[in-house]
Parts: C-alpha cells; structure tokens; sequence
C-alpha cells in the first residue's frame, strides 16, 4: 500500500492544475519541499467549499466522523472496489471526495535481507493526482479533518515492489470527481483506469527514507551500482 508521498510543486503549479487562484495556494503550507510525507502528517487536498474549489491540509489517515477511539490513527489508504461499501469510508465517497497532488510516492521491492525502496514519479516529471476522501472527526482535542488515498491494482512497473499503487485522476476527470451532487458509486468508480506503466518510471534510493524524520532532496538520489 502506498504509505509515503513526495510534495514538491510550487504554488503557481498546484493553482494551475486545479484552476484555483494563486492566493489560494499561496495560504497554505505548500512552500517548503517535502521528499518523505508519512501517515499522520499533513497533505495538501483539493476539495469543494461553498460551490469552490479550496487548497486545505488534511492529515492523511482518515478517521470516521463516528469513530469514538481517541487512540485511533486512521486509514492512510482505502481500497477503490470496496469504498463505496465500507462502513469507515461510504459516507466520505459519497459526499467528502478530494484531489492529492504528489510529485511521487515510495515502494518497497521484497528482498533476501531488506526490502530495498524505489522512487515513482510520472516520466516527465509533474503531478500525479490521487483520488482521496476526507472525513471530520471531533477528536478529544478538537475537530480533526484527516483524509485517506484511494488505491488499485498496481500496473506492470508498480507491481514487483506493491500489489496497490494510487489511483491516480485525469484532468479531464477533477470535476466529476470532486463533484458534491454526484453519488453514483458505478459512475465514480468508472472515472478510474490504470495509470500507464509506460508514462511512469523508477529507480531505487537509499532506505534512509524508511525513517520518517528523514526529509531532503538527496532521498530521491538514484542508488549507483548493484543491489
């Protein structure tokens, strides 16, 4: 299952994809670079408000409005064939559905000795955008908007290193997606193909990344030599 994301794009990028204006994007965290975005952190999400569209951070692991265990840490991932079933995410793919840009995201090749992470990214760099829902949960703290990805069957490339990869969202799709008056799971569900093997490329990087509290550009580094 995806667990890890890079965020990377500018402001004026993330505002240009998502038709939003660039002092929107520009109020939120999306400044600083992140190359190790893990559970429990914050995520920039697309959604609607008021008939718009808003930029807010969400902390990835969605939580249902209705759950009652404080400890509880939330869903990073959430199946696409069974969403729209799940007592924990209906009533979010019915009426809560975001947009998660990310430059990449992380997997983990099995191995002898170690499981040994790979970096995906689309070819020509840019933003794969990911189907997510979100959910509202009055935590003992206060209220807690969290957020979940949802993921499919790996294509060719993704498929050695993790059976799941993201689902990842057309342009031409963001509006119907996103859109608050539609439910029909058959519908939304349609929206989703397997993002081509062949427009995606990896390599592997140092299992640094495994700890979350490492954060810089050098994660990305191909590794030289054998594995």
């Amino acid at each position: 299952m995806p667990a890890r994301l890079v965020i990377t794009a500018a402001e004026s990028e993330l505002a240009a994809l998502f038709g939003l204006p660039l002092s929107a994007a520009s109020a939120r965290s999306l400044s600083k670079a992140r190359y190790n975005v893990a559970p429990l952190h914050d995520v920039p999400v697309v959604r609607m408000a008021n008939g718009t569209r808003e930029l807010a951070d969400l902390r990835w692991g969605l939580v249902p409005h209705w759950n009652t265990d404080a400890a509880h840490e939330g869903f990073v991932n959430a199946r696409s064939e069974t969403v729209a079933q799940k007592p924990s995410f209906r009533s979010a793919f019915r009426a809560r559905r975001c947009l998660v840009p990310a430059n990449g995201f992380y997997g983990w090749k099995p191995g002898l000795r170690r499981k040994q992470p790979y970096y995906f990214r689309p070819s020509g760099n840019g933003v794969f955008v990911c189907a997510g829902i979100w959910d509202r949960w009055d935590s003992p703290g206060g209220p807690v908007e969290t957020v979940a990805v949802l993921t499919m069957p790996s294509n060719a490339l993704v498929k050695p290193m993790d059976e799941r990869m993201p689902v990842v969202v057309g342009e031409e799709h963001f509006a119907a997606w996103l859109d608050p008056n539609e439910a029909n799971p058959e519908k939304l569900l349609a929206l989703f193909t397997p993002y081509p093997a062949d427009q995606m490329t990896c390599w592997p990087i140092s299992t640094r990344v495994n700890d979350p509290v490492e954060d810089d550009a050098d994660l990305l580094t191909p590794l030289a030599g054998p594995l």
